[in-house]
């Protein structure tokens, strides 16, 4: 009776741990998880903006009658809130100053 109290009470003590393979699976699992984390959210990303072509654009309209100095100064606030959009890691830079750019990474100013 004894021997079977005591095996009783070894067996409710053992414990069941992770294999080897749910172990390297669940690493695998948090470790994509920062990865796809910190390069969503933290690293920076490159953007391209072509301000001189957009406001070259827009004296044009201007000198011709197309828009008027209203419609300009709402379009300037407008270029001003694209800008402002922008998520806080990402990094706008001049499309004179790129030697090279994805169009993907374009900013597209209108």
């Amino acid at each position: 009776m004894n021997e079977q109290k005591e095996q009783s009470l070894q067996e409710s003590r053992e414990t069941v741990s992770p294999g080897y393979l749910e172990v390297i699976g669940i690493v695998l699992v948090i470790a994509l998880g920062l990865l796809f984390a910190y390069d969503r959210f933290l690293v920076p990303k490159v953007k391209v903006a072509d301000l001189k072509g957009y406001l070259q654009e827009q004296k044009t309209l201007l000198a011709a009658g197309t828009i008027t100095e209203d419609q300009w100064k709402r379009n300037l606030d407008t270029l001003e809130q694209v800008f402002q959009e922008q998520p806080s890691h990402h990094l706008i830079i001049l499309k004179d100053v790129a030697l090279h750019h994805d169009p993907e990474t374009e900013i597209k100013l209108k």
